[in-house]
């Protein structure tokens, strides 16, 4: 059998979405959990990157959105 080389990975827009709608969700429990518990300096960390995440989706979402 052929070696094929590295194998590209095509991202969707529905894959972007997916990953974005995740992200929420997870960021909407933490708020809810700082309301009640507070937030430990590393809950802090994770939501600013998940944050950040959502942010470099969206933008990806944009691109993909004007390239079709």
């Amino acid at each position: 059998m052929m070696d094929q080389g590295p194998v590209a990975t095509k991202i969707t827009m529905d894959d972007v979405k997916a990953e974005i709608d995740l992200l929420t969700a997870q960021q909407t429990n933490a708020l809810q959990m700082a309301t009640f518990l507070g937030m430990t300096p590393e809950e802090a960390k994770e939501y600013d990157n998940r944050r950040s995440r959502i942010t470099r989706l969206v933008k990806q979402l944009a691109m993909l959105t004007k390239a079709e």
